[in-house]
């Protein structure tokens, strides 16, 4: 095998081989990490960032980038606490998913059809979905109605066969993600979208389209983790989530995809998250370390994956120009 197969072996492996050598760093370190009870704490705490990362991976695949996420999730979570004492829970768990999906197709309307920047749009939405969530509670929680908190909370705590419904929850849209990615004419769409937009329309593909859905992919995919991250808490918490977009770029970016667009898979991102979620978990049973670091250590993974990314696009550029 030459060098440049090598290479591109590790570009292409690079997310699964860096989680399977934590693991082992972990596995061996800490005897703790490899307890079953730890090992599902790790996919239940990170199933929302988990469920935020497969959406945000089909916008950066088109090209595109929601900062919005996680102010949609805290709007999402004081509203389910909000309509909690009508006790119904098509209106309870359907509010903030039907309000999460208005956002996104919202966002995805002003990037698609106003032509403004993905980062500008997402970035007022943000700034909107926040606002929205202050002004309702001024500022404060929201806790559930007693009449509904413990059914409510005692779904979010619910295993089947022993698996913790959440992380289910995250497997099951990890699947239809990559079902969609690699199986489907949409997913097809996505990629020559973040590919290239002009070709894309040659091929018949309508690029406003697929913005427009993607954007209210990530919206429902936000909201459900704000339904998620409430039924946890037992209340709305219109501060919290905050990062949480950050965190699910960081895990998309580890996870293979191109910040650029055009290149990437759910199954990379689902490793990123995992990186991620196991580097907080070994600062924690570390105990010596403070929480903090994983901040930068994510921020020093995140910079070296964009500059290798940067690195191999300057090289493909130079032989396309060569040829």
């Amino acid at each position: 095998m030459d060098k440049k197969k090598i290479l591109d072996f590790f570009r292409k492996q690079g997310a699964l081989l860096a989680l399977i050598l934590l693991v082992a760093v972990a596995l061996i370190r800490f005897p703790v990490f490899r307890q079953v009870d730890n090992l599902l704490n790790i996919l239940v705490q990170n199933s929302m960032i988990g469920i935020i990362a497969v959406a945000m991976t089909l916008v950066i695949i088109t090209g595109g980038i929601d900062l919005s996420v996680g102010a949609v999730a805290a709007l999402s979570s004081v509203l389910l606490a909000s309509v909690s004492g009508t006790n119904n829970a098509l209106l309870i768990f359907g509010l903030p998913i039907i309000v999460g999906i208005v956002l996104g197709l919202a966002n995805g309307f002003v990037i698609s059809r106003m032509n403004v920047a993905p980062f500008i749009s997402s970035l007022g939405m943000m700034m909107i979905a926040r606002g929205i969530g202050l002004v309702i509670t001024s500022g404060n929680s929201v806790p559930f109605d007693k009449i509904s908190k413990a059914w409510i909370m005692s779904l979010a705590k619910a295993t089947v066969f022993g698996f913790p419904v959440l992380v289910l929850i995250w497997a099951l849209v990890v699947a239809l993600g990559i079902y969609v990615t690699r199986k489907t004419r949409f997913g097809r769409s996505i990629y020559a979208v973040g590919g290239n937009e002009d070709a894309a329309k040659m091929m018949g593909v309508q690029p406003e389209n697929i913005k427009l859905i993607v954007y209210g992919i990530s919206g429902l995919a936000a909201a459900l983790s704000g339904v998620i991250l409430a039924s946890r808490l037992g209340s709305g918490q219109p501060v919290t989530c905050e990062g949480w977009e950050m965190d699910a770029i960081a895990a998309v970016a580890i996870g293979g995809t191109s910040m650029s667009g055009g290149r990437g898979s759910v199954s990379g991102t689902v490793f990123g998250v995992l990186i991620l979620a196991i580097i907080k978990n070994m600062i924690n049973l570390q105990g010596s370390l403070n929480s903090w670091w994983q901040s930068i250590i994510t921020g020093a993974l995140l910079l070296a994956v964009i500059l290798m990314q940067v690195r191999g696009k300057r090289k493909n550029t130079g032989k396309e120009k060569a040829v």
